[in-house]
C-alpha cells in the first residue's frame, strides 16, 4: 500500500473518519491507529510484522528496566540487550547475504572453495527507520533524557505509527510520546495545512520524481551501451533530482497525514541541493537521520573534541555507518566512505570552522557548484545498485542515444521548484491557507484526477528498500 494509490486513500478517508469519531476516547483511538498502522505494514510482508512487535516488545521491557534501576551495571546491561537484539535483526537481514558473498569472493581469491550459501533475504520495508527509532528511545532513558512510555500501548503506537513507519522522518519518542497526552485538535488550518503537504509530496512524486525515472534515467541505465556521454549525464542529473523529490515528496506526505490526525512530524529536507559544502549537505538532506547519528554515533565517538586525527576518525567511522545504514554493499560502503573523506577534509581545510552559511557571491557559488556537482557524481554508486551496473554504465559509449524532450522540460520544472525562492513556496502556502475549504477541496481532487492520468504504475518510494 504505497502513498499515491488509490487502495491507500481509502484506506486513509476510512480511519481519519473513525480517528475522529473516537477522538474523545483516548485508548480507542490510539487501538485504532496501531491497529491501523499494523495493517498498512502487512499489506507488504505481513510476515515481517513479527519483527516490529519483536522491537517494540523487547525496548518497552528494557527502557522499563533501564529507568527502575541505579545500578550503573545493571541499566548498561539492559541497554546492550536493546542493542543487540536491534541491531541483530537489522543487521542479519541487510548484511548476512553481502558478508556471506563478500567471504565467498576473499576465500576463492586464496584457492578455497567453500560452498557458502546466501539466504536471498528481502529486506523487511522500513526495517532500519523503526529500528533507530527505538533504538533512540532505550537510549534517552539510558541517558535520563526521558522517561518510559506511560503504557506498552503508547510505545507500541510511537514505534508504528503509518505515516512515517517504511521511510521516515526518523521521529524521536521525546517529540512523540508528549503528543499522545493531547487530546486531537482538528481545525480549518490543521486540515488545510495537511492537505496542502500531501498535495505538494504528491506532486513531487508522482509528477516529478516518476517521470524523471521513466522518461530519462530507467532507459539509460537499463542499457547504457545504446547511450552516449551526453544521455548518461542527462541521466544522472535526472536521478539527483529523482532520488530528492521521490523521498521528500514522500516525507511531505507522512507528515501531512500526521496533521490530519493532529500529529506534528519534524521537517526531514531543507533544499539539500542548495548546499554549498558537504557538511551543509547533510544538515539539509534526510536530517532526522543526520541529527540521529551525529546524537548516538558522532558524538558518542567524541564528536569535535580531541585533535585533528582523532576528529577526522570519528567522522571517517560515522559517515561509513550512515553507508551502511543504507546498505550493505561495495557501494553503500564506498559512498560513505568518500563523503567521510570529504566531510573530513572540508574540516581540516577551515581548520574546524562550521560552513560559511552567510558567504555570498563568487565564493558561495564556487562552493555550491562544487557540492553539487560532488553530490551528483556520487549518487553513481546509489542508482548503480551493483558494481557490475556501475562498470556497465561508466564504460564505452554507444550510439548517441536521444533523451525525450518532456523529460528535458520535466528535469527543468524539478530545478526551478527546488532553487525557487523560499518565499515562493511560502506565498504559495499562505495563498492555499486562504482559500475556502471546498475550493481545497476541488483543487486536490483536481490534482488526483491529473496524477490518475500521468502515474506510470504503482512506483514504490526509493527509501523503502532502506
Amino acid at each position: 500500500m504505497i502513498f499515491h494509490s488509490p487502495l491507500f486513500a481509502v484506506f486513509l478517508v476510512v480511519t481519519l473518519g473513525l480517528f475522529w469519531a473516537l477522538s474523545a476516547r483516548r485508548r480507542a483511538r490510539e487501538v485504532l491507529l496501531l491497529v491501523a498502522s499494523y495493517a498498512f505494514y502487512a499489506s507488504w510482508h505481513p510476515y515481517y510484522l513479527g519483527l516490529i512487535v519483536f522491537s517494540t516488545l523487547l525496548d518497552h521491557v528494557c527502557g522499563r528496566r533501564i529507568a527502575a534501576s541505579d545500578d550503573p551495571g545493571t541499566r548498561r546491561r539492559w541497554l546492550l540487550l536493546s542493542l543487540t537484539g536491534n541491531i541483530g535483526v537489522l543487521a542479519f537481514f541487510k548484511c548476512y547475504d553481502f558478508f556471506i558473498e563478500s567471504s565467498r569472493v576473499v576465500l576463492q581469491a586464496v584457492g578455497f572453495d567453500v560452498p557458502l550459501e546466501t539466504l536471498g533475504l528481502v529486506i523487511p520495508v522500513g526495517i532500519s527507520f523503526y529500528t533507530f527509532q527505538t533504538l533512540s528511545y532505550t537510549l534517552d532513558i539510558y541517558r535520563r533524557q526521558l522517561a518510559p512510555a506511560r503504557s506498552l500501548l503508547d510505545f507500541a503506537l510511537f514505534v508504528a505509527f503509518f505515516p512515517q513507519l517504511v521511510a521516515g522522518p526518523i521521529v524521536r519518542a521525546v517529540e512523540f510520546l508528549p503528543q499522545l497526552e493531547l487530546a486531537p485538535r482538528f481545525d480549518r488550518q490543521r486540515l488545510h495545512d495537511g492537505l496542502w503537504r500531501m498535495s505538494l509530496g504528491l506532486a513531487k512524486k508522482v509528477l516529478l520524481a516518476d517521470q524523471l525515472g521513466y522518461l530519462l534515467v530507467d532507459p539509460v541505465w537499463a542499457q547504457p551501451e545504446l547511450y552516449g556521454t551526453w544521455p548518461r549525464v542527462v541521466a544522472l542529473y535526472a536521478f539527483t533530482f529523482q532520488i530528492y523529490c521521490d523521498f521528500s515528496g514522500y516525507s511531505d506526505i507522512a507528515i501531512g497525514v500526521a496533521r490530519l490526525f493532529g500529529f506534528d512530524l519534524p521537517e526531514n529536507f531543507h533544499a539539500p541541493l542548495r548546499a554549498r559544502c558537504v557538511r551543509e549537505f547533510w544538515r539539509r538532506w534526510h536530517t532526522t537521520l543526520s541529527y540521529w547519528v551525529r546524537d548516538y554515533i558522532y558524538f558518542p565517538l567524541g564528536g569535535s573534541r580531541g585533535t585533528p586525527l582523532r576528529v577526522s576518525f570519528n567522522l571517517m567511522v560515522t559517515m561509513l555507518l550512515l553507508g551502511l545504514w543504507h546498505g550493505a554493499s561495495v557501494l553503500w560502503l564506498l559512498y560513505g566512505l568518500v563523503h567521510g573523506v570529504a566531510v573530513a577534509g572540508e574540516r581540516l581545510a577551515t581548520r574546524g570552522r562550521g560552513p560559511d552559511l552567510d558567504s555570498r557571491g563568487t565564493k558561495a557559488l564556487a562552493g555550491w557548484l562544487v557540492t553539487f556537482h560532488f553530490t551528483v557524481g556520487m549518487l553513481v554508486l546509489v542508482r548503480a545498485i551493483t558494481v557490475e551496473a556501475l562498470g556497465e554504465f561508466t564504460g564505452p559509449v554507444g550510439p548517441t542515444g536521444s533523451v525525450p524532450v518532456i523529460g528535458m522540460w520535466i528535469l527543468a520544472a524539478a530545478a526551478v521548484t527546488h532553487f525557487a525562492p523560499d518565499r515562493w513556496g511560502a506565498a504559495c502556502a499562505r495563498t492555499w491557507q486562504r482559500l475556502p475549504t471546498l475550493a481545497v477541496s476541488a483543487l486536490v481532487g483536481a490534482l488526483a484526477g491529473l496524477l490518475a492520468l500521468v502515474m506510470v504504475g504503482e512506483t514504490p518510494y526509493i527509501y523503502f528498500q532502506f
